[in-house]
């Protein structure tokens, strides 16, 4: 075993060696099993020396070197990690994954990739990371019709982390494919070391190591990966310009640091029925709020530099929209999934830029105020619209984390509404309010995050309608003049008073939704080759393993794995959880 070791550290210790010692640059192709160098800006020791040993001037702009073959490792898991659902659920979360995420958000190359699952290229490999992690993504798409999907995501989610963290995986890009499809799972106000913000950041360090925000196009590396690298690298560009907005944190990625080609048709082989209108229209979408958000949080930046952002990012928004293919323009009724997220982030966008300051001093109203105020109310109704007509379809369950954030986003607008003293105004905020409710009531079956959210709104509802019923109730108070506190107005500030048990009794579910449903019994043997963390390649691949004779155990084993605690996350995140408590009194949004 002692041997065993010091082989594999020699071996891993002369990767530097032997790749200056390589006639550089190296002549062929870069294939899928190599270990690839990405040797940095002109700042890299590793650049420096590289440029020195280059001869041919054809090549001085390659960023992007092959070495040798990946070194085959099999790292220790847990067995738990190890295990697969049947084969025929195993169909169903792969094809729900490929059909209504992978189209739009290209992360995995479908062709290559079933070509492994379904056992025609032997010597490929599956890369069991990221088969659990699209097992997740597709029992998500499943929630809304199948009670044991809706159960399994924290399972898969479990397994593919496990993976993930044993670094079980020896090819780099798919720890970044892993992370972005981790995201809609895993979400937490409190955890920052556990949440799509956090994963979105590990996939863009990744992604940095590698070189995928730099034009690898003058380098040997094979037309697959070309092509993926920039599919993923605007997939990741996308999940960190809206995860970023809506924590409120700084985004990982500056596009003045990255010369990626921008997408377009041809990056879409390899994606069959790709819906690359829409992956390049949100991408664009998504450059010109990551470019507005930049210059309005800049800590050095004055009120005219602020402004100056709006009125541009408003001016690229505008002509965005104009210049909209017809295939994507938001439709009278029914849109598709691909349409109603574009349309959800563009009327989000106008939100957060838009939307009043808190206080906001009635002083200080202007003509720019209540345009914003029309723009914020107009994107209100768009996003509600969006919002029912998937509900009513039972689609919400096609739609990806940050969708979450956009009802939040929406939720509180319209509540600042509720309490105005138009009474048109307040009776439309109100049925507005309502039905975005309704919407947060069902997401939150399938996102927890949205549990909690839920929680935080409806507790102020209800004791809003407490006390307008106590106030109209009285007659003492009724012949007592206003003393101009509001109590009967909805607001999201602490409560003063006990909430009734009945709020969390109809909440109780936020944690039981997440328990085990029991065993799933064993099904048929899969026809693919599993990647136990070795490179490519014929005599390294594994034989077809049959579900319950390579792994361990033959079911789910979903017992006692899918509650809260054993997720590590609060059914309620600490931030809602301080903000109900009445700390210090003093919040409102």
């Amino acid at each position: 075993m002692q041997d065993s070791t010091e082989n594999e550290e020699t071996y891993e210790t002369r990767n530097l060696a032997d790749f200056i010692g390589q006639d550089l640059p190296k002549v062929g192709e870069i294939s899928r099993s190599e270990r690839l160098y990405f040797i940095g800006t002109e700042f890299s020791n590793l650049n420096y020396l590289v440029r020195h040993r280059a001869l041919r001037m054809d090549q001085k702009d390659v960023l992007h070197f092959g070495t040798r073959r990946l070194a085959r490792k099999v790292p220790s898991v847990p067995e738990e990690a190890l295990k697969l659902p049947p084969k025929a659920l195993a169909d169903e979360l792969v094809r729900a994954y490929f059909v209504h995420v992978n189209r739009g958000f290209p992360i995995v190359d479908e062709d290559e990739f079933m070509e492994s699952y379904n056992g025609s290229d032997v010597p490929k490999l599956v890369s069991l990371p990221l088969l659990n992690a699209i097992f997740l993504v597709g029992a998500h798409v499943l929630s809304s019709t199948r009670e044991d999907c809706r159960n399994s995501t924290y399972v898969f989610f479990r397994r593919a982390k496990l993976l993930f963290d044993y670094r079980f995986e020896q090819h780099r890009e798919t720890y970044l494919q892993v992370a972005l499809l981790l995201t809609w799972q895993c979400d937490n106000l409190e955890d920052i070391t556990s949440n799509s913000w956090h994963l979105v950041g590990v996939g863009s360090r990744v992604a940095f190591g590698m070189g995928m925000h730099r034009d690898a196009r003058p380098s040997t590396l094979n037309a697959i990966d070309k092509r993926q690298w920039v599919r993923l690298w605007w997939c990741l560009f996308q999940f960190d310009v809206v995860v970023s907005a809506s924590f409120g944190r700084p985004q990982a990625i500056n596009l003045e640091e990255s010369d990626t080609p921008m997408l377009d048709e041809s990056h879409f082989q390899g994606i069959p029925n790709g819906n690359s209108a829409f992956a390049i229209e949100h991408t664009k979408l998504c450059i010109i709020f990551s470019r507005a958000m930049r210059k309005r949080v800049a800590l050095r930046a004055t009120e005219a530099d602020r402004a100056a952002a709006t009125k541009q990012a408003d001016e690229e928004l505008a002509e965005f929209i104009t210049q909209l293919p017809q295939r994507l323009q938001l439709p009278h009724s029914e849109p598709s999934s691909w349409q109603a997220i574009l349309h959800l982030s563009y009327n989000n966008f106008l939100i957060l830029l838009h939307r009043p300051p808190p206080h906001q001093d009635p002083s200080q109203f202007s003509a720019d105020s209540a345009t914003d105020r029309s723009i914020c109310s107009d994107a209100v109704v768009a996003i509600n619209s969006i919002f029912e007509s998937l509900r009513s379809r039972n689609t919400l369950c096609d739609l990806w984390l940050p969708s979450v954030h956009v009802l939040f986003t929406c939720l509180l607008h319209v509540a600042s509404e509720l309490n105005s003293r138009n009474p048109l105004v307040a009776a439309k905020s109100s049925r507005v309010f309502d039905s975005l409710l309704h919407t947060l009531r069902d997401i939150s079956q399938y996102w927890i995050y949205a549990k909690s959210l839920l929680r935080l709104f409806e507790e102020r509802a209800m004791w809003t309608k407490r006390q307008r019923s106590h106030t109209q109730g009285s007659e003492e108070q009724a012949i007592q003049p206003s003393d101009g506190t509001g109590t009967s107005e909805f607001s999201l500030r602490p409560n003063p008073i006990n909430v009734p048990n009945a709020i969390h009794n109809s909440l109780s579910d936020a944690t039981t939704s997440l328990q085990s449903s029991g065993q799933i019994p064993g099904g048929p043997s899969y026809g693919f080759n599993f990647d136990f963390g070795g490179g490519l390649g014929g005599q390294d691949a594994q034989q077809g393993l049959s579900y319950g004779d390579g792994f361990v155990g033959s079911g789910l084993d979903m017992a006692g794995g899918g509650n809260a605690e054993g997720m590590n996350l609060l059914p309620v995140p600490s931030v809602l959880e301080f903000l109900l408590a009445g700390v210090d009194n003093q919040y409102d949004f």
